[in-house]
C-alpha cells in the first residue's frame, strides 16, 4: 500500500542525511600561505587603499568565455576593504568608483579568480522509497542521485609600501565598466612589501561574494600573528574557525 505520508518523511530524512541535498558546502578547508616582507609593519597610523591588480582589465567583454570574473576582482576590494576596517585600520577610498581621495601611506593590491580547470564533479546516490507498508517500513525503492560541481578559486592580497610621492601606485586607473573601482598600474615597483597572502577554497557555491568573503576572512585570520605562517582555516561557517594549523596536518573530518 502506498503510504505518501511515509514516503515523504523517509525522502526527507534521507535528504538531510546525506550532503547532496544541501549542494552548497557546510564545511570549508582553506589553506593560506603568508609571506612577511622587509617593510615596516603596518601600523594605526598609516592609511590603506585597496586596489585591483591590473589584470582586471584583462577580462574578456560581457557574454564572452571568462566575462563574469570581474564579480571576483570587485568582491575582493570590497572585502578586503571591510576587513581592515574590522581590524580598525583606516582605508579610504572604500566602495566603487574610486576618486583618487586621501593620501594612502599603504597600497593593498588584491586579485582573486576561479582557477581554471579546476573543476571536479561528484555522484552522490540514495535509495529513496518509492512504497511503503502500513507500518512505514519500506517496500519498494529506487536509485536516486544528484551531481556536484567542485571548482577551486583563489584570493591574493600584497599590502606594500610605495616609495616616493610620485609613484603610480598612488593613482587609481579606471576600467571600461567603470565598476573597478581603484586599479594599480601595470607591473608596479618601487615599493617594500609589508605582508603578501594566497589562499584558495574548492566549493561547489558559485556566489563569488560568500566565496571572496570565506577566502578574505581566512587570509586575515589573527592578523597579524598569522604573518610569516602557512596554515589551514577549517570551519563550518565560513568566519569561526574551528581550526587552524599546518597545513599537512589532517582535516578534523578525517581524525578518527
Amino acid at each position: 500500500m502506498l503510504n505518501r505520508i511515509g514516503q515523504l518523511i523517509a525522502v526527507l530524512g534521507i535528504c538531510f542525511m546525506i550532503s547532496g541535498c544541501a549542494i552548497y558546502n557546510s564545511e570549508y578547508y582553506i589553506p593560506v600561505e603568508n609571506q612577511a616582507g622587509d617593510a615596516q609593519p603596518l601600523s594605526k597610523n598609516d592609511v590603506i587603499r585597496v586596489a585591483i591588480t591590473h589584470n582586471y582589465l584583462d577580462i574578456p567583454p560581457p557574454q564572452q568565455p571568462g566575462w563574469m570574473n570581474w564579480g571576483y576582482f570587485i568582491a575582493a576590494k570590497r572585502e578586503t576593504e571591510k576587513r581592515l576596517q574590522n581590524l580598525n585600520y583606516d582605508v579610504i577610498d572604500v566602495g566603487d568608483n574610486s576618486k583618487n581621495d586621501g593620501h594612502p601611506t599603504v597600497i593593498a593590491l588584491v586579485d582573486s579568480s576561479p582557477i581554471e580547470g579546476s573543476a571536479t564533479t561528484e555522484t552522490h546516490t540514495w535509495d529513496a522509497p518509492v512504497f511503503t507498508d502500513d507500518m512505514g517500513r519500506t517496500t519498494l525503492s529506487e536509485k536516486q542521485g544528484v551531481t556536484i560541481t567542485h571548482k577551486a578559486y583563489y584570493y591574493k592580497v600584497k599590502l606594500v609600501r610605495p616609495e616616493g610621492k610620485d609613484n603610480p601606485l598612488f593613482t587609481c586607473l579606471s576600467s571600461r565598466d567603470n565598476m573597478g573601482g581603484c586599479i594599480a598600474p601595470a607591473n608596479p615597483s618601487g615599493y617594500k612589501t609589508i605582508y603578501s597572502s594566497y589562499a584558495t577554497i574548492s566549493t561547489d557555491n558559485v556566489n563569488y561574494i560568500t566565496n571572496v568573503d570565506h577566502l578574505v576572512t581566512a587570509v586575515f585570520y589573527n592578523y597579524p600573528n598569522m604573518m610569516g605562517k602557512k596554515w589551514v582555516y577549517f570551519t563550518n561557517t565560513g568566519y569561526t574557525p574551528l581550526y587552524a594549523t599546518d597545513p599537512n596536518a589532517p582535516k578534523p573530518t578525517d581524525k578518527k
